[in-house]
């Protein structure tokens, strides 16, 4: 899989993608220098960065198949976004991975450069034009984390958001012993991500969509209560049943057997509407 990365956000998560040999990374941003990182001139403000986007064909060489497109909505470098995917999309199946900033702390011109993107690129996404747009939060994953320093703030983020990201990834390319993960529906494709507490039935997503149309839940057991566990099976599907309650909501699962002995969970939420 293919991970580009476009500005100081979008780069940060990439790189941590690059402890995974499954992962081949791709980086974009101005003084950006090392194996396969494209060094953009510094613009005066998004217009300038939109217009003057390079042709990056060159830089992307044969890259092709699943590619994750990853960037943070205020940078100005986010204009740049839309046309680098045009370069790439008849040989990619691009999925955007938006990280949303904590919108409070930014300034009147940078809150409504992330509104254009956020909208822009959603509609991209609902369109077509792409395979999916998952968006995260940063202030909504920093509240699942509980206290975060401020050394290190934004590291301990994007270690969570990247694991979370990478463990799905894993898991969809995994056989499970009970279940199965759904494809979403076609026009579903405004999706986020979250983790799954088995024990307490608890979902925390990192994004707070408006509305959920599609929901999968990853269950990751480990071997020996697999083999052991009489009950399990009974409570598994009594918890998923629960949550079929709600017809305007499709439901799926699968359970992967690991080799840990704490077990834990993801989730997989999707909507066909433009996120407010």
């Amino acid at each position: 899989m293919n991970i580009i990365g476009l500005g100081k956000a979008g780069c940060a998560i990439a790189e941590k993608f690059g402890v995974h040999p499954q992962y081949k990374i791709f980086q974009i941003d101005v003084d950006k220098q090392g194996t396969r990182c494209y060094n953009v001139k510094r613009r005066k403000g998004p217009e300038e960065y939109e217009a003057n986007t390079p042709s990056l064909k060159k830089f992307f060489g044969n890259i092709q198949g699943a590619t994750t497109f990853v960037i943070g909505g205020s940078g100005d470098i986010s204009a740049m976004s839309l046309r680098i995917m045009e370069q790439i999309k008849d040989k990619c199946d691009i999925s955007i991975l938006y990280i949303a900033p904590d919108k409070s702390l930014l300034s009147e011109k940078r809150k409504m450069h992330e509104k254009v993107t956020y909208n822009v690129l959603q509609n991209y996404a609902r369109s077509g034009a792409i395979e999916r747009i998952y968006l995260i939060s940063n202030p909504q994953v920093e509240s699942i984390l509980g206290e975060v320093p401020i050394m290190g703030y934004f590291d301990k983020l994007n270690d969570f958001i990247v694991s979370t990201m990478h463990m799905i990834n894993v898991f969809r390319n995994a056989d499970p012993v009970m279940g199965g993960l759904r494809t979403p529906v076609g026009s579903r494709r405004i999706s986020t991500v979250g983790i799954y507490d088995m024990e307490k039935d608890e979902e925390k997503l990192f994004f707070s969509l408006d509305t959920k149309r599609e929901t999968c839940y990853i269950y990751c057991v480990g071997e020996k209560r697999l083999r052991e566990d009489g009950g399990l099976h009974k409570n598994i599907v009594t918890q998923m049943k629960g949550k079929t309650n709600d017809e305007t909501v499709d439901v799926s699962f699968g359970v992967f057997p690991t080799n840990y002995n704490n077990d834990y969970g993801y989730v997989l939420a999707h909507s066909p509407n433009i996120q407010s």
